[in-house]
């Protein structure tokens, strides 16, 4: 299960730097409304994770509950004296891209993605399914962000002028994400073992969850991720 998921997140991962929009990130192309519209984009995805973390630590097996519980409190700033929540990092990030003026609406439409989350439809028959695809989500991001925040941060200090405390956010999950991703590797088999969900059948919630590039979507937008998938399709 574990090696399956994984080659899952390759080939998400790869799709998302192979991308046009992650490209002209990287190589100083994009314009500056670009650059703009991405950091919104990361700042809104990622305000609320202490919460989708706690939801998580609430449904864990006893084996992954201690990584859960590490990770949501690194996210809360207080897994160690002198932390700093993960919010906060995404907050001084709007600010010191000058998007200050606009962390009150970003806040607002991540309180709404939340919101949305809580009271669509469930896809699944319990809650079990709901809270795997939950989990293999959130890994998914770790393990993108471990292997491409310090691209991106290197990026944006070049092209967007960003300091190295704006850039906190990023720099510190191209460290701290390895540790969480292999981590979070781990969980994804363990929890589909404790609610004895058979492996193929869990994979396929992972793909499920994975039908579309999140990465894509959630950094630059429906429009490049349609894009993306008709590159893939051709």
């Amino acid at each position: 299960m574990r090696n399956r998921v994984e080659a899952l997140y390759e080939r998400h991962v790869a799709e998302f730097t192979g991308c046009e929009e992650f490209r002209n990130l990287e190589n100083g192309k994009a314009t500056l409304e670009d650059y703009d519209r991405f950091l919104s984009n990361v700042v809104r995805s990622h305000l609320k994770s202490p919460q989708l973390l706690a939801f998580l630590y609430s449904l864990a097996p006893p084996e992954a509950a201690a990584n859960l519980l590490g990770n949501m409190l690194e996210e809360l700033g207080i897994e160690e004296e002198g932390g700093v929540a993960h919010p906060s990092m995404l907050r001084e990030l709007a600010r010191g891209a000058g998007l200050g003026p606009r962390l009150t609406e970003l806040e607002g439409m991540a309180a709404a993605d939340l919101r949305q989350i809580v009271v669509e439809p469930l896809l699944y028959g319990t809650l079990k399914e709901v809270g795997l695809a939950a989990l293999c989500e959130i890994v998914s991001f770790e393990y993108m962000l471990s292997r491409t925040s310090r691209r991106i941060a290197t990026a944006l200090a070049a092209h967007r002028g960003l300091s190295e405390d704006t850039l906190e956010w990023f720099t510190h999950h191209s460290e701290v994400d390895i540790q969480h991703a292999e981590q979070g590797l781990d969980d994804v088999a363990m929890y589909a073992d404790y609610y004895e969900i058979v492996e193929d059948d869990a994979f396929t919630i992972c793909e499920m969850t994975m039908r579309e590039n999140v990465f894509i979507k959630r950094y630059f937008g429906e429009l490049a991720l349609g894009r993306a998938a008709s590159m893939i399709e051709s």
